[in-house]
């Protein structure tokens, strides 16, 4: 589908049990819709029988929980009293965080389970703007009669998901959501704006981070006693895996700050500083035990 808005109202009433029977022809839904709803018949998922698991034991502070709630209390005052609600997942569509909108539409997301502390997955609930956009990485609108679940075909949504700005990787998800009949193009660009805010503040807290990294090894003794075990020993995969990140360093071109774990236990800090005078970046790695191998210099 296209990351537009679609106006097309959805599907006919009925048209996922027509589809699961065997009896759907013609071109009577989009493609992408057509494409959940096979995932969700594969899954063996009916629409009358799915509902989302409350899990326990989460963690409220997680990176992307940490970043969107900020821009969840901005947009708290946007979305109260009208016929929208926001939601925030992680990557496994756990939902976290919940703006609430008008109190009828409350009432009715807490009756299906849309709420923090439940998954709404496409795996759980079948196709929906918020679990759905998970699973093909892009924005992804449900309307109506295109939910696979009974419940929730009086709603509409629209569902963005989060990148992580350094890894490219999914970290999240944010939907709105409201009934059909007030369903418009704007629930699109807030979704859209939302994301990005998250976004941003998740390379706002990389920086953070890396700049604290530096900082704690700059503040580290640079030389140390040679042990039994020093890098140059290093068996062959935390060698090649540390090549590799030293590689990505210097790819980036700028100062930066890596710690990884390798086999025998102890934290590899890898640290890339432009070399004065020069273009290239030096990468040196920094052991638990004090030691240090060479740098590694790029371009």
């Amino acid at each position: 589908m296209a990351d537009g808005w679609n106006d097309g109202g959805g599907p006919d009433e009925k048209l996922v049990e027509r589809f699961l029977a065997g009896k759907l022809t013609g071109n009577d839904v989009r493609a992408v819709t057509l494409h959940s709803w096979r995932r969700c018949q594969e899954a063996g998922l009916t629409p009358g029988t799915v509902q989302p698991r409350l899990l326990g034991d989460l963690d409220f502070d997680c990176g992307v929980v940490r970043a969107a709630r900020p821009v969840f209390e901005r947009l708290r005052t946007v979305v109260g009293g009208t016929p929208v609600s926001m939601f925030l997942g992680d990557a496994s569509g756990v939902m976290f965080l919940r703006n609430e909108g008008e109190p009828a539409l409350s009432r009715t997301l807490d009756a299906v389970g849309a709420a923090p502390g439940f998954r709404f997955a496409e795996a759980d609930m079948g196709t929906n703007a918020f679990g759905s956009a998970l699973v093909e990485r892009r924005i992804f609108q449900v309307t109506g009669n295109e939910h696979f679940a009974e419940e929730l075909r009086g709603l509409t949504g629209v569902g963005a998901p989060i990148r992580h700005p350094l890894s490219g990787r999914v970290n999240g998800v944010i939907s709105v959501v409201g009934p059909n009949d007030t369903a418009n193009a704007e629930m699109m660009v807030l979704v859209r704006r939302s994301a990005a805010a998250v976004e941003q503040r998740l390379f706002e807290m990389a920086a953070d981070r890396e700049r604290a990294l530096m900082e704690e090894f700059l503040r580290a003794p640079d030389g140390g006693a040679p042990t039994a075990s020093t890098p140059f020993d290093l068996c062959r995969r935390d060698r090649l895996a540390l090549e590799d990140a030293a590689v990505r360093l210097v790819a980036q071109g700028r100062a930066a700050v890596v710690k990884m774990v390798i086999s025998d236990g102890r934290t590899a800090t890898l640290v890339a500083q432009p070399i004065n005078g020069s273009t290239a970046i030096a990468v040196k790695a920094r052991f638990t035990d004090g030691q240090r191998a060479r740098p590694n210099g790029g371009r």
